[in-house]
């Protein structure tokens, strides 16, 4: 009768013990997927610090407009989005950099013609207008309400450093020149030439701007 008590008593222990093993499997199972996503499969941390950072832009004119966010990473910005088109003919995205209180030369940055959608992307500096305007090709006259962006910086290119910098001609021969002069001379491996607004906030020129690699 004792020997028959003690295998009933062991047959049920071991039933708790297998349920309970059990159990803490599906919990463990359930948290497993309650979890969030681990660092593995996270966006790098750039990604994220850039996602928050993020605004927003929209311009519309006639039956075009153009939306999206503005993006904000490792010292640039940039308008990243969509131009609509919902009727007949061409209208296009332009930006327009702001020289002191008066709006600079106008840039197009995409077109839409028909009922096109068309993505849009770029990097700027500074504090730009920018607008929906009729037609696909200068001169834009028939413009819509611009929005200006927020401040955005214009840092040298990767692997890069500032050299000089010369206001603007009619082309980037003399910046050329140097950069190759430099290249002679051993001072520097590569460089680039590139226009850029500088001077202050009240009134900017624009230069060329020389950027070399050492």
């Amino acid at each position: 009768m004792r020997k028959r008590t003690w295998i009933a008593a062991a047959a049920t222990v071991s039933a708790l013990i297998t349920i309970s093993a059990s159990a803490t499997a599906t919990a463990a199972e359930d948290d497993a997927f309650a979890q969030p996503a681990t660092a593995a499969g996270a966006a790098p941390q750039g990604e994220r610090d850039a996602q928050r950072t993020m605004s927003e832009w929209s311009v519309t004119h006639a039956t075009a407009s153009a939306s999206g966010l503005i993006r904000s990473a490792e010292g640039k910005r940039a308008i990243a989005g969509e131009l609509r088109n919902a009727g007949p003919g061409c209208h296009s995205l332009v930006i327009q950099p702001m020289i002191g209180v008066f709006p600079g030369p106008i840039t197009k940055v995409a077109t839409s013609c028909g009922s096109e959608t068309v993505p849009v992307y770029r990097e700027y500096a500074g504090t730009p207008l920018v607008k929906i305007c009729r037609d696909s090709a200068a001169p834009f006259t028939d413009c819509g309400p611009a929005q200006q962006l927020p401040a955005g910086s214009n840092p040298p290119p990767h692997g890069y450093v500032y050299e000089a910098a010369w206001l603007a001609t009619q082309n980037m021969s003399y910046c050329k020149s140097e950069g190759e002069k430099g290249i002679s001379e051993g001072r520097w491996t590569a460089y680039v030439c590139r226009e850029e607004y500088r001077g202050g906030v009240d009134l900017p020129l624009l230069h060329q701007v020389l950027y070399v690699k050492k």
